[in-house]
């Protein structure tokens, strides 16, 4: 007999607009499937209490799960079974305690299904059909309904974990990584460097360790500050000078920089926290402290994540790049016309 694991501690969804009105086991129910669905890796933080409910109720309805012992039973696409977007709304009325109306049926393909379908987790009965076609049906993928069916047994995480290692979750689809090869950041008197615990250090090592590997062109890191130092705990003040700087003050340098001798461009890099993007007044002020070298310097902001990017209150500057410490292979370029460079 299978052992099956405990699911009272599975967390609610406390705010969901019809979550708590709905029975026990209609509770569990989707519980269980928000747990699966997230376990296979797709994304559901960012959705509304409501739309995180409606999603798990999707794969109930596509796979015909109607009760919490009902998941080593679901259907797949090695059966004839399939759901239309209607037949999904009539399943959610019947078996979910819901009121949809059958007018609803859009939403079920645009929202509910939208992220099982990008994970591959649920397919299209009917492919080629049209959009429209009243017809096309959604079934659960027979690839993904064998490690479903194991839900419960008390090996599952590790099952789920090995699964995911063959099968591309939904942010390696909507994201594919790039291989970019990864280079020594050295200092020119080879100089070990030590950061201090804080947020905004934390950036600067991410900087330093992951992006002048891939972005830097073999970067020679020249200064990288630091509050508790007047002149950093990186500072090649010879070096600086002969590319130009004019104005050597902690107060006035970007919290890295870095130059790349085979290119020829010098990394004027800020670590944002809570204050000091390169914004328009920045860059201003940063290509006079270079005066003709304004020309070489490429401008680069790099957040912690894309949340600390996005509350960002600051104008960034055109012309300059972004950089995400949490999604490392990829940049924002801020500009039409070119990639990274000098402008």
């Amino acid at each position: 007999m299978v052992e099956v694991m405990d699911y009272t501690d599975l967390p609610a969804i406390n705010n969901a607009k019809t979550f708590n009105k709905k029975s026990a086991a209609v509770q569990l129910l989707i519980r269980q499937s928000l747990q699966i669905i997230e376990c296979l890796g797709v994304p559901i933080e960012d959705l509304s209490q409501r739309q995180r409910e409606k999603t798990a109720m999707a794969l109930l309805a596509v796979g015909g799960v109607t009760s919490s012992k009902g998941w080593k039973k679901i259907k797949d696409s090695n059966d004839t079974y399939s759901s239309t977007t209607r037949e999904i709304i009539a399943f959610h009325n019947a078996n979910l305690e819901e009121n949809i109306s059958s007018g609803s049926y859009d939403d079920i393909r645009r929202q509910d299904l939208k992220r099982l379908l990008v994970s591959e987790i649920v397919i299209q009965s009917k492919p080629a059909a049209n959009t429209s076609n009243p017809t096309r049906g959604y079934r659960i993928n027979a690839e993904y309904s064998r490690i479903i069916r194991n839900y419960g047994q008390p090996d599952w995480f590790a099952q789920v974990d090995t699964f995911n290692q063959s099968h591309k979750t939904y942010q390696e689809r909507v994201r594919p990584k790039r291989i970019l090869q990864k280079l020594t950041v050295k200092t020119p008197s080879g100089q070990s460097i030590q950061l201090k615990d804080g947020e905004h250090n934390a950036i600067q090592k991410q900087i330093i360790e992951e992006f002048l590997p891939r972005y830097g062109n073999e970067a020679i890191l020249l200064y990288c500050g630091d509050s508790d130092n007047k002149y950093g705990i990186v500072y090649e003040k010879a070096q600086l000078e002969k590319l130009g700087f004019n104005d050597l003050k902690q107060s006035k340098l970007p919290d890295v920089v870095a130059y790349s001798p085979v290119k020829d461009w010098i990394y004027l890099i800020e670590a944002y926290h809570t204050s000091n993007p390169i914004t328009a007044e920045r860059k201003y002020e940063l290509e006079q402290m270079m005066g003709a070298g304004a020309g070489k310097c490429v401008f680069v902001t790099a957040f912690e994540n894309i949340q600390s990017y996005r509350t960002c209150p600051e104008d960034l500057a055109w012309e300059t790049e972004v950089w995400i410490a949490t999604d490392p292979d990829h940049m924002i370029h801020r500009n039409g016309s070119r990639f990274m460079g000098p402008y």
